[in-house]
This record gives C-alpha cells, structure tokens and sequence, in this order.
C-alpha cells in the first residue's frame, strides 16, 4: 500500500491563511484495493494541532482532497508591540510552517477497519506519507476585489516597486515620540546580499542630513526547501529610530526603505514629522496582512458615558423605614464611549483607515499605555464632489468596562 501526494503548496511561495481563491490544498492517491478513508494529522512548525478524516472525493474510490485553512486560521495569531523597538523582529505569531502527515484506513476480510494511527502518538512515525517540504502560511486576508489582483511576489522584495505590508500613503505625518511599524515579506532566497532598512533624513530644505542603517541579519540566509524567516516587522516610528540611535535633530522629515546589495528591494516611505496637541488620538490595529497600523486623529474628539444596572426586587420590613429599599442594584456597569474625527483627508486615505473596520482588533494609546478598544463603527463625510475632501469619522469604546461594588 502506498500514498501518493499529487499537489501540495510550494514551499518557496508563502500563502494566504485566508484566501477563497488560494486555498491550502493538498490532493493525494492511494493504490490500496482496501482503502476507505485516510486519516491527516496537520502540523504547525512540527507539532501536531488537528486530526482529521478525509473520505475520497465523489466519484473516486481512491483520490482525496484536504484544504486546511481552517485548521491553520486558529493557529496564527497578531503580535501587539508595546515596548519600543529598535530592531527588526521575525514574526513567529503572524506567519507558521505547516505539514500533513496520511495514514490510510482500510477494510479488512472480516469488515473491520485497519490504520497505523495512534491518536495517543503526536510523534507517529508510523504514517504512510508525508509532505517533504512545511510550506509557509502567513497571517493575511483579501476582500474581493483584492482576490482578483492578488499578486503575492508584489510583496517579494526585490525591486523598489515591491510593496510593505501597510497600505499606509507612501507620506504620512507622524509625531515626535511615536512607534511605527512595516511589515515584510519575503526575499527572493539569495545568501549574503546584506538586507537592511535604510534611513535618510532630511531638515525644512529638503537636505539629507544622514543615512542610517538597522540590518535585516536573518535574511543573509540562503532558502532551500523554505523561505528563513519570510514575515518580519521593522521599527520606522520616531520613537524607535531614537531608540536605535538615529538622530532627528533638526529632521523635517525621513524616509525608510529596504535595500541589499543589489540596491534598492522595497517601495519608500516618508514621515513627516509633526507637531503633537493635548487632543491627538493614536490608535493602532491589525491590518488585513496580520501587521500593524497607526494613525493620529487630529481633529474634534467627544467623549460620553453610558451605564447599565442590574437589579433586583427586595424585600421590605413589615415595618415602614424611608430608607428601606425595593428594587436594588445588583451592579452597575459604565463604559466610556468615544467619537474621533481626522482633519481632511484624500480618498486613499480613507481607504487606507477603512482597513481598521475589517479585523477590528485595534487599540488606543493613551501615555504610553495600550487599552484595547471595540470599534463600534466608521464614517465619512463628502465636503465637495469635485475635490473630494473626505472627513474620517470612528466610534469607539473601551474593551474592559468599568464594574461598580455590588450593591
């Protein structure tokens, strides 16, 4: 008896965990006259997370097909970054290996059903196949009109056309003693081409004032049957390239670009840097590729309370008492309810922060200080048809709301 697998993702290409249009799929054959279902144990980075029973495809006896986004969905996660970072980080949360080991069940003689697996062995080395090379599964989504164009090599960095994992404006304004964070890729699996994240800034004038450098060490690595390390976040906030001892002394603003050996391997990005107010409200959230995002609105914020009580019917005293009570408060709960507005804005903007309705997992930073929040809900406003000015509008509340005493 023997396994054969027909189709299996390349190990080279990192894929969607959520693509419709790209599924995890591995097809396979058996050449057992007995066979009746395979069982398929599928591993992430090794272990062992799912085990499944896979029947054979309608109208065969003997061929199967397994998607295992599902499987590999609950298994990647987004990596918050609360603390400054003055280096690049490989993103073990966002981005997996994933492998699937077949066995066969068969029919015997007498009609019971035979198999090697042993669902009390994570190790079972007693399998009947197994992918030869893990394929690299990435933390990304894609609405609809995105499935139709999705190009993932867009995202190989190995020309300055390739683009970051951040459908940030190539300029964006940015505050002194902020974090900010691009995400990467992926490389084209070239050894020693010396990767790096270049750093030029420049004063009012337009002058560069100095290059600096964070090298990317991990990507020197040559890719064989994997890609090392495809999925990384890069620190381009002015408080992380203080932290990694770039100056912005008399800086107007920077750009950031990733470049090798070879020369220039990514899109360029530019901050302007800005003044800060007592009303700015910075929110992060996780973008549709598993990455993080940031934006300061600038404009009005109102802010509101809401309170809800839980109560109960008490008894009262057969004695009248002006104090006694009937219904009473079990407990009150109250949140705090916020309205924030960006200055005007262009319509790619717009698109841009429309990103942050999607997944929904954002924060508010507030002294440092990260407090999940629950996006309640996200406007615009058409100011003229022509120019198109577009106003942001968010409504959000804080994710852990405040529990009075229980009365």
């Amino acid at each position: 008896m023997a396994i054969t697998i027909t189709t299996q993702p390349n190990p080279t290409i990192p894929r969607l965990a959520y693509a419709e249009d790209g599924k995890i799929k591995y097809a396979f054959t058996s050449d057992s006259v007995d066979i009746v279902s395979c069982i398929v144990e599928v591993l992430i980075d090794g272990t062992r997370v799912a085990a499944v029973s896979v029947q054979p495809d309608l109208g065969t006896t003997d061929e199967f097909t397994l998607s295992t986004n599902d499987i590999i969905q609950t298994n990647l996660d987004f990596k918050l970054y609360t603390s400054t970072l003055s280096t690049y980080d490989v993103d073990g949360d966002g981005a997996k290996l994933t492998a699937i080991k077949i066995y066969e069940v068969t029919e015997n003689v007498n009609g019971t059903l035979d198999t090697t697996y042993d669902p009390d062995d994570a190790n079972n080395s007693n399998y009947d196949a197994i992918t030869n090379n893990p394929a690299t599964l990435i933390n990304w989504t894609e609405d609809t009109l995105g499935h139709a164009s999705l190009d993932v090599t867009d995202y190989q960095l190995t020309a300055d056309t390739k683009l970051f994992l951040n459908d940030t404006p190539s300029a964006k304004h940015i505050e002194l003693s902020q974090t900010e964070y691009l995400g990467a890729l992926y490389y084209n699996g070239t050894s020693l081409q010396a990767f790096k994240l270049e750093i030029l800034t420049y004063n009012a004038s337009g002058a560069v004032l100095n290059t600096d450098y964070i090298d990317i060490t991990d990507w020197d690595t040559a890719a064989s049957s994997d890609v090392p390390f495809p999925y990384i976040t890069l620190p381009v906030g002015t408080a992380n390239l203080i932290a990694a001892g770039v100056s912005l002394t008399n800086v107007a603003y920077y750009t950031v670009q990733v470049i090798n050996n070879g020369g220039n391997v990514s899109e360029v990005k530019r901050f302007n840097i800005v003044e800060s107010c007592d009303y700015d409200v910075r929110i992060h959230w996780q973008n549709k590729y598993g990455k993080r995002d940031s934006y300061t609105f600038k404009g009005n914020k109102q802010e509101s309370l809401t309170h809800k009580a839980s109560t109960f019917m008490k008894a009262k005293g057969l004695t009248y008492a002006s104090e006694d009570r009937g219904i009473s408060v079990i407990q009150n709960i109250s949140n705090s309810n916020f309205t924030v507005f960006s200055k005007t804005i262009g319509r790619a903007d717009y698109l841009w922060l429309s990103g942050m309705l999607i997944n929904k997992r954002a924060w508010v930073e507030i002294d440092g200080n990260y407090f999940p929040i629950i996006i309640e809900d996200g406007t615009f406003f058409r100011v003229d048809e022509r120019d198109m000015p577009i106003q942001f509008v968010l409504n959000y509340s804080f994710a852990n709301p405040t529990k009075g005493i229980r009365g």
